[in-house]
């Protein structure tokens, strides 16, 4: 299926595809040891260290709702193309910058930037891409964001780049190179079909659409519980493992899991894709929160070097799960007049990865790592919640539907006769 679909789709496709593997290796070189570098080489408290991280994710929620609708408002092809260029420049500023103000700064441009490009850059694949491809155009975009999580870090390993920030240099290079290629591949037809699919959104006014439409609401809060989940990974795991008794060397562990993490997701993805093509996606998103929620309970086994493993087999299916589809099915639930309003308002999700670590770290501070059962339930159980809420959202959209079935045989009867829902 893969190989056949994929000979169908444009340059355009293929240039999105390939800028975001270059510009996510090069991210996963650089940004994981951003931290490591502002404590280690210029001396910032770990507090003002977070706070400088914590900037992303906030820029990105606060304006989400803001960027998806101008994604609907502008020409496509020129958000694409120019916020790259933007986007690289700042990049390239943190090697020059110094001081806590320039690294906040800079790093809040960063989630402005991204809060922009990504609801323009997912309505892009949408519209250029056939409905009946849209599943694979995702996913294949998924394909690369995990090949660079695989390949950032081994290189930054393989040249020693965790001291020193020039590896953002190289990655707002990329990312430049990535804007001019993009206004080249999109200067003629993709110019015309791009700025023809947007300019039914009349106003920021569209954002009052969201408000009325409960299923994707309903949807967007089971799956920050979702990312609650996911967002332990890299927070509250790996200071488990670290300092979780009984493992010899919990952060070489971590590191393995890491990588397994990456493996395992590339390895099964488009088998996956295949075994799930006739799931409702609703079911398929569910499936990947119990699967995340379950994979916490390995943690309450007795420690051992297995029960990683175990954690992040499990993890990792749920996390394939999620990405496999839920891109996709918010494609499928958004009007085409709003489509980047419904892709920037999907990253209100990145609530639960805001307010993940953090609970997760009190609670492994409350308890310790000698006492994992409460930390690892309560985690487990939060995330779980969310499957009560995308559930929710399943039943409201078989509803609509149902609703619009009735509608439409009811208009076409024409005879002011009833029609009985069974």
């Amino acid at each position: 299926m893969g190989l056949q679909q994929s000979r169908k789709l444009n340059s355009r496709v293929w240039n999105i595809w390939a800028g975001t593997f270059f510009t996510r290796t090069a991210l996963f070189m650089s940004v994981p040891y951003l931290a490591v570098f502002l404590t280690g080489q210029k001396q910032i408290s770990i507090f003002l260290a977070g706070c400088v991280l914590s900037a992303n994710p906030l820029v990105n929620v606060v304006f989400s709702g803001f960027a998806g609708a101008l994604a609907d408002r502008l020409p496509l092809r020129k958000i694409i193309a120019f916020v790259p260029v933007v986007w690289g420049a700042v990049f390239i500023l943190f090697f020059f910058a110094d001081g806590f103000p320039a690294y906040l700064l800079l790093n809040g441009l960063n989630g402005l930037c991204y809060s922009i490009f990504e609801p323009a850059s997912k309505k892009a694949l949408s519209a250029e891409t056939l409905p009946e491809h849209r599943l694979l155009v995702f996913n294949l975009r998924y394909t690369a964001i995990n090949l660079g999580a695989f390949a950032g870090p081994l290189l930054s390993l393989l040249f020693n780049l965790k001291l020193t920030l020039f590896p953002y240099v190289i990655l707002g290079s990329l990312y430049i190179l990535y804007g001019v290629s993009t206004l080249f591949f999109f200067r003629h037809e993709g110019r015309r079909q791009m700025t023809a699919s947007a300019p039914h959104s009349r106003s920021f006014r569209d954002l009052a659409a969201i408000r009325k439409d409960q299923v994707f609401l309903l949807l967007l809060a089971g799956m920050s519980f979702s990312f609650f989940g996911y967002s332990q990974l890299n927070g509250t795991v790996s200071q488990y493992l670290a300092a979780a008794p009984g493992l010899a060397d919990g952060a070489r562990m971590y590191s393995l899991i890491l990588s397994l993490n990456a493996v395992v997701i590339l390895a099964a993805q488009f088998a996956v894709l295949r075994w799930i093509s006739g799931w409702n996606p609703f079911n398929v998103v569910l499936a990947g929160n119990l699967l995340i929620a379950a994979s916490f309970l390995f943690f309450v086994l007795p420690v051992s070097p297995v029960m990683p493993l175990l954690f992040i087999a499990v993890f990792s299916l749920g996390e394939l799960l999620i990405g496999a589809r839920f891109d996709a099915l918010v494609d499928e639930l958004s009007p085409a007049a709003h489509k980047g309003l419904y892709f920037g308002c999907s990253e209100f999700v990145k609530i639960g990865t805001t307010l993940g670590p953090m609970l997760g770290a009190w609670l492994l501070g409350v308890f310790g790592a000698a006492s994992p059962v409460p930390v690892f339930g309560f985690i487990g159980s939060i995330t779980a919640m969310g499957a009560v809420l995308i559930g929710a959202a399943r039943f409201r959209h078989v509803q609509r539907h149902a609703g619009d079935t009735a509608a439409v045989v009811c208009s076409k009867k024409g005879d002011g006769s009833k029609v009985t829902i069974t």
